[in-house]
């Protein structure tokens, strides 16, 4: 279980007992095991989001439990995503907008990226049926770490070095099965299957169209376009089990 230490270890800022010493050394091995992972934060939010709508109105519970998916990763994937939208959003040549991305401060694209994003979630928070709430809770998270994991499967990177590079290293399509498997598992065990159908599909296609504007962009994926696929699909699938589409 090494590769799952790893795994809560890369994308948590909460610490788990009993973790080994030694955790694994390939980081991309680790990615097979990023949904469970998932799954764990969406088990963490459904506990406390089951508390907080109970005994607090819709629009506050809402807040308060995103405040917390935000800190259960430490906001690394949100940073990812601010920086993505700094960098793949203005006009810029490819060199310049990895430059722009590599830079820890947040420029106007990435703020009002991040705000727009946030607001977006809350707002599908407040909508979730009752009935879809607890479960959407639980599997959306795991089902954006998949899209992150099939990114990283599936798109040449941007750079030769950096975080994306340790990510991938040791990843194949053994611990892709392993995530797709996780993923279907919690997906069609919590949601009836019209809906976890959509929102397989609905994450994919966002992966893709996120992989592709990287792609015509920097010629490549990052370690910030793997966080800022993991946020868009958390947010696209909020808003189709919000939606009632099926």
């Amino acid at each position: 279980m090494k590769h799952f230490y790893m795994a809560w270890f890369l994308l948590a800022s909460l610490p788990l007992p009993f973790a080994p010493k030694e955790l694994a050394s390939s980081l991309g091995r680790a990615a097979g095991w990023f949904p469970l992972v998932g799954l764990g934060f969406g088990l963490i939010l459904a506990g406390i989001g089951w508390a907080l709508y109970a005994f607090l109105p819709v629009g506050i519970a809402a807040v308060l439990v995103l405040a917390i998916w935000v800190a259960l990763t430490g906001m690394l994937h949100l940073d990812g995503f601010m920086d993505s939208c700094d960098g793949l959003l203005p006009p810029r040549e490819p060199a310049r907008r990895l430059e722009i991305m590599k830079d820890s401060r947040v420029g106007a694209f990435g703020v009002v990226g991040g705000v727009l994003l946030l607001l977006l979630k809350f707002n599908a928070l407040t909508a979730l049926p009752a009935a879809q709430r607890l479960p959407a809770l639980i599997v959306i998270p795991a089902l954006a770490r998949w899209a992150m994991t099939w990114a990283m499967a599936r798109y040449p990177l941007a750079r030769s070095g950096g975080m994306g590079k340790l990510f991938t290293e040791g990843l194949g399509w053994a611990q892709m099965l392993l995530a797709t498997v996780i993923t279907l598992a919690a997906l069609f065990a919590g949601l009836a299957w019209p809906l976890a159908l959509t929102l397989l599909v609905a994450a994919w296609l966002t992966t893709t169209l996120l992989a592709r504007l990287a792609l015509n962009r920097i010629h490549g994926l990052t370690g910030d376009v793997y966080g800022a696929i993991c946020e868009a699909v958390e947010a696209v699938a909020l808003v189709v089990a919000a939606g009632n589409i099926v």
